[in-house]
């Protein structure tokens, strides 16, 4: 049962390690995708909208 016990408490940290992973790799391509659109030449379109509005500001 000892074993079994730690092997589930190692298989759980892993998944914790994952999915801070993740999140971290998320986290960083939404900021990397949230850049200003000022300036530069956007069609507004029904999904281009809320970029068209920040390159009004």
């Amino acid at each position: 049962m000892d074993i079994l016990a730690r092997r589930l408490t190692i298989i759980s940290m892993l998944m914790v390690v994952f999915a801070l992973t993740l999140a971290a790799a998320v986290s960083a391509d939404t900021e990397r995708r949230r850049h200003n659109y000022a300036g530069s030449i956007a069609d507004c379109t029904v999904h281009t909208t809320k970029f068209c509005e920040q390159a009004k500001l």
